[in-house]
């Protein structure tokens, strides 16, 4: 196998862009990528599988009177890429014109950022990953033994290259680290479980007996769980839960989909969505954080962008696509799906403004409420209607955290959740160097329990 630094991928773009470039198109775009990845599973009682992938290949998206051709190839033989070529552009001439289609951006400099690549990530073997999946596992049964797992360690390290008809020519290397543990105890018929996390682009950042200490003491809490009645009471989201909500809106506030009118959040546009002490910055320049670079995946700099300033939606978050049918200038969160060809676009590292309140402090005030430690938000993204279950949670009673719930769900509409943001902490968690979540308190969710 060889390694990364042997992988030419330069000359293989120049080579199809220079093809391309004889061949009467609008527009083009060519990006080779190479990636080596590791994967740990943990199933049962320890590794259930270890495995080491490699991945190589060259896409083309090629622009005819506003028609779009895609290919794409697995090999970097001079054969296949002209296969590809021709492929793309043959696909071009027969495709319907997208009348939204407004071109390709042009190149443009951005400072470095720095920290992106970590040799030790870049050169970690499958043995040394399992011992310290190992470690991890073992932090677990330190707190108390006999749990039944799953989780694992994924790691990986890409190159890649873009080429485009417009001038632009940029260079990524990156790599990414995340280890992730769920134990299962049981008592009886009680069974106690959670799970902890993290990812980064460093193997230092990465504390795999803190993840597995974490994890155990966290499932022996979900212990004892009960049913609580349905109604409509208050509900505090830990960062593990107030992650999930605010991810959502943002997907729902990028690219095409919301442009067009296909999200629940199209019409938020300089709209106050939420109180004027929330507000959410999205910055992909952050030196060292998991989704920083300089460049996003069409060439355009990242930089630090407000998307909701004060409850207000100051912008979407665009690729070139998305803002040229808006008549704005690209926000640099083109998302490129690998070499396939689509590109998409997507928030970077997220951050929700801290506020005054602690933890502590929204639970004390809270006579009768829900502290939810881990739920996911998952809405219809066009009517922006869900329907969650809490998978980690307790009841507040008086001002205090009580036993752990069980079979509980909330449903409502995204939007009302965001109107009723009642405080946000103070704390909360840092993820990847570049992601914060606060803790945060609704006024009221419905739930949906015996």
């Amino acid at each position: 196998m060889k390694n990364m630094e042997e992988i030419d991928i330069r000359s293989p773009v120049e080579k199809a862009a220079k093809m391309l470039s004889k061949m009467n198109l609008d527009f083009f775009d060519v990006y080779a990528a190479y990636s080596r990845s590791l994967s740990i599973e943990v199933l049962g009682k320890g590794i259930k599988e270890a495995v080491s992938r490699t991945d190589l290949g060259l896409g083309v998206r090629a622009y005819k009177n506003k028609g779009l051709g895609v290919a794409y190839s697995q090999s970097l033989k001079t054969e296949d890429i002209e296969t590809t070529v021709r492929k793309a552009v043959s696909f071009a001439t027969v495709a319907q014109p997208d009348p939204h289609f407004k071109g390709m951006p042009g190149p443009s400099k951005a400072p470095k950022v720095e920290g992106l690549c970590d040799p030790e990530v870049a050169s970690l073997s499958l043995d040394d990953a399992g011992k310290l999946v190992k470690n991890m596992i073992e932090a677990v049964e330190n707190v108390r033994k006999g749990a039944m797992y799953a989780g694992g360690l994924g790691a990986g390290h890409m190159k890649g290259f873009l080429v485009t008809s417009t001038g632009v020519s940029v260079e990524a290397e990156k790599t990414s680290v995340s280890a992730a543990i769920v134990p299962t105890y049981k008592e009886g018929d009680d069974i106690g479980s959670s799970s902890e996390y993290d990812y980064a682009i460093s193997l230092k950042e990465i504390d795999f007996e803190k993840i597995g200490k974490q994890a155990a003491e966290k499932a022996i809490e979900q212990f004892g769980s009960e049913r609580v009645e349905s109604g409509i009471l208050p509900i505090i989201l830990t960062p593990e839960s107030s992650s999930s909500l605010v991810f959502s809106l943002l997907g729902a506030i990028s690219g095409e989909s919301v442009v067009k009118g296909r999200t629940y959040a199209s019409g938020c546009l300089g709209k106050q969505i939420a109180p004027q002490f929330f507000s959410v910055v999205d910055d992909g320049t952050i030196p060292g954080a998991i989704s920083s670079g300089a460049f996003d995946g069409e060439g355009v700099p990242r930089r630090r962008v407000v998307a909701i300033e004060k409850g207000v939606v100051k912008t979407f978050l665009h690729n070139y696509y998305s803002a040229g049918i808006l008549g704005v200038e690209p926000t640099g969160h083109a998302v490129r799906g690998g070499y396939g060809g689509h590109v998409g676009a997507g928030p970077t590292n997220v951050q929700v403004e801290h506020g005054d309140s602690t933890l502590d402090e929204m639970v004390a005030e809270t006579k009768t409420g829900i502290l939810a430690t881990n739920m996911i938000f998952t809405p219809n993204t066009v009517s922006g209607e869900f329907s969650s279950t809490i998978d980690e949670g307790f009841l507040i009673k008086n001002g205090e955290k009580k036993h752990p719930v069980k079979n509980l769900m909330v449903g409502g509409h995204m939007l009302e959740l965001f109107r009723d943001i009642e405080l946000v902490s103070k704390e909360g968690r840092t993820i990847g160097k570049g992601y914060f979540f606060p803790n945060i308190k609704l006024k009221q969710i419905k739930l949906a329990g015996k």
